[in-house]
Order: structure tokens, then C-alpha cells, then sequence
């Protein structure tokens, strides 16, 4: 096969050596992308109902094979799809050009890393890949569960760097972080948004957090007729208040660690309790951790 490039993340493309692949049809590219969604492969009777909503009969049978054979055409490969053991799978060749192999190659090496900087890289290029959601604009069934698994990758490479940036004290990176974590997703769990109010204050002012207090108590009424749990409102109060609620600024002696609600492993690193640091400047962008209620 030539130099093949798919890219589903935030954008629709396909290039064969630099140039726009040609389906054909557009069933031809919406198979393409469902095998994506499904790399361990997907029934004839599957691929039927995601694509046309139809039973298998000799019209659709007869529909599928030309649609096959234009994909296969399309990518200039006789092998880009074969059937396995009753299940439609696509080449390893295709799999890994596509930006969906690539986010996931770059997750499964963050976790398996046995060092924080290969960590760190990894993660980074989860996020340099997620350009945006899956097939934006495709309301197909299969495509909106794929774009919320894909999504959620990149929602747990945002928290993973923003609890790294978090205990090497890079407290702006670690806001930036968690505010596109809940960008991406404003429904995650309430102790996510207590973080970013804490993180806020330490690395802006506690303006910036009160500010996120009062847009994510807006976010609750409007669009789940609900209200922030207690903690979440009495937090809001220390930081009006001007408590610095990160312990690693109240002064701990050197090698006291303390509980710490912001650090992935709950605990502040000895060696950046005792840090008196100036929190650098944040900009106002990335203090808006989720749209703002739709109408």
C-alpha cells in the first residue's frame, strides 16, 4: 500500500501519498470509518444496520460487496479489509495510519511508562492528536459512541498531565490541563471542578476561582436542575476568604508531606511543600472549564 493517512479527530481526511483519496461513494468511507470505531471487526449483519438500517437480503448483501469492493479500491489495497472468522476487520496497515491507532498507542504507552518523562511525553501526544471529537457532525449511532469513548481518552490524559504538572508544582500547565479535561467533559465528577477552584487560586487568584464556583453552580441549575454538594460550596467560602487551600502554601515544615486534594496520589511531594513560589499568571482562556449552558 502507499502512504495512507486517515484523520477522523476534529477533521475528515484521507490522503494516498498526499493525495485526497477518492470512495467512490460515501458508503465507501462511512464503512472505512465504522471498522475504525471497531477494530476487532463487525458483522456483515452489524455493518447493515450501522450504515443503511437494513436485514441482511440479497439486495443488501449485494450492496455490501460492492461497497467492500470500492473501499478496497479506494485504498488501493485488496487486503485494506478481509473477513476473519465471520468478522469484517480492516489491515494492520490501515488501522495504524489513522489518528484513532495513534491516540490510543499514545494512552497504552502513558500507562505502561516506568518513568514520569516518557509518562509525561505520552500524554502530550494524546493531546497533540486529539484535534477534536469523532466524525464531528455523523449523529450515526456507532459514531456518537465512538466519539464519546475517543473523547474520554482524552479527557484522562488531560487529568493524568494536570496531576503530574500538579506535583512538580507547575501549577498554570496543571490548570491548563484540567480546564481542557472539563471542556471536553463538564459532566465529570464534581471533585474534578473542586480541583480546578483550588488549582485556580493558587495559580491566578481566588477571583478566577470564585468565578469557575459560580459558572459550574449556573452549569448544575441550567442544565441538570441541580445544586454543588456542600464541600464544594464551603470551599468556595475558604477561597473567598482568602485561605490558600493548597496545603504545599501553608508553610509545612521541610519533608512533611500533607494530605493533598490536588496531587494525583493525594499527597504533596516532599520536596515542594517548603517551595515559597510566586504562581505564575494565568490567562483568562484557560480558566473556562466548560461551555457555557446551551439555550
Amino acid at each position: 500500500m502507499t502512504h495512507l493517512q486517515l484523520f477522523t479527530l476534529g477533521q475528515t481526511s484521507a490522503t494516498l501519498d498526499g493525495q485526497p483519496v477518492h470512495w467512490g461513494s460515501s458508503s465507501a468511507e462511512r464503512l472505512l470509518h465504522d471498522l475504525l470505531s471497531h477494530p476487532e471487526g463487525r458483522r456483515r449483519d452489524e455493518i447493515l444496520e450501522d450504515l443503511w438500517q437494513t436485514d441482511l437480503n440479497e439486495q443488501s448483501a449485494s450492496r455490501f460487496r460492492v461497497t467492500v469492493h470500492r473501499l478496497r479500491r479506494a485504498l488501493e489495497s485488496p487486503d485494506a479489509v478481509s473477513e476473519q472468522h465471520g468478522r469484517y476487520v480492516l489491515s494492520d496497515e490501515v488501522l495504524q495510519a489513522s489518528d484513532v491507532y495513534r491516540l490510543y498507542a499514545a494512552l497504552r504507552e502513558g500507562e505502561q511508562a516506568d518513568d514520569e518523562k516518557t509518562c509525561l511525553h505520552a500524554y502530550e501526544r494524546v493531546l497533540d492528536i486529539y484535534r477534536g471529537d469523532f466524525l464531528e457532525g455523523c449523529e450515526d449511532d456507532w459514531a456518537v459512541r465512538a466519539r464519546e469513548e475517543h473523547r474520554g481518552v482524552y479527557v484522562r490524559a488531560c487529568l493524568e498531565l494536570s496531576a503530574l504538572h500538579c506535583e512538580h508544582h507547575e501549577c498554570a500547565a496543571s490548570v491548563e490541563t484540567l480546564s481542557g479535561a472539563l471542556r471536553a467533559d463538564p459532566y465529570l465528577g464534581e471533585n474534578h471542578h473542586q480541583r480546578l477552584m483550588g488549582c485556580l487560586s493558587t495559580a491566578s487568584d481566588k477571583y478566577a476561582a470564585v468565578e469557575h464556583y459560580r459558572r459550574f453552580v449556573r452549569f448544575l441549575r441550567d442544565e441538570l436542575q441541580d445544586t454543588p454538594l456542600p464541600e464544594t460550596t464551603e470551599l468556595a467560602g475558604r477561597i473567598k476568604l482568602g485561605e490558600h487551600v493548597c496545603p504545599r502554601l501553608e508553610g509545612h515544615p521541610p519533608g512533611q508531606t500533607s494530605s493533598c486534594p490536588f496531587a494525583r496520589q493525594g499527597r504533596c511531594p516532599d520536596r515542594f511543600i517548603a517551595l515559597e513560589v510566586q504562581p505564575p499568571a494565568l490567562t483568562a482562556p484557560t480558566a473556562q472549564a466548560f461551555p457555557a449552558p446551551a439555550r
